[in-house]
């Protein structure tokens, strides 16, 4: 499980300050030998903070993706309880909403994208 303490530390050290990155998402599939390889990429558009399920759901788009530096500003806002809120990507998978697990964080240097990585 990762928190959004986590995500802020991790982008913070990969990227600083840079403040022109982008949020995006990459699905990655297990195969037999316990390797993941990616499947699909996309931007990220959207999130909500849920206090009732203590969770920050990042939505999957075809908006503008989410400026890191513009979210950070929302994020550094947060009391020290909300930064403890799990992590996950919201998208639609036939027609039906899938909240997924973050398993990881990147960065794409070249396309100035911060990249959140989940299990398909």
């Amino acid at each position: 499980m990762k928190v959004i303490i986590d995500l802020i530390e991790d982008i913070r050290s990969v990227i600083e300050d840079k403040r022109d990155f982008s949020l995006g998402v990459m699905g990655l599939k297990e195969d037999e030998k316990a390797e993941f390889s990616p499947v699909w990429q996309s931007k990220l558009c959207s999130y909500k903070l849920d206090e009732t399920r203590k969770k920050l759901f990042i939505f999957l788009g075809q908006g503008e993706a989410i400026n890191v530096g513009a979210w950070f500003d929302v994020l550094d806002g947060l009391s020290n309880e909300e930064m403890m809120y799990e992590v996950q990507v919201s998208y639609s998978k036939e027609e039906k909403r899938q909240d997924s697990q973050l398993i990881g964080f990147g960065e794409d240097l070249s396309s100035k994208r911060y990249l959140l990585f989940i299990a398909e």
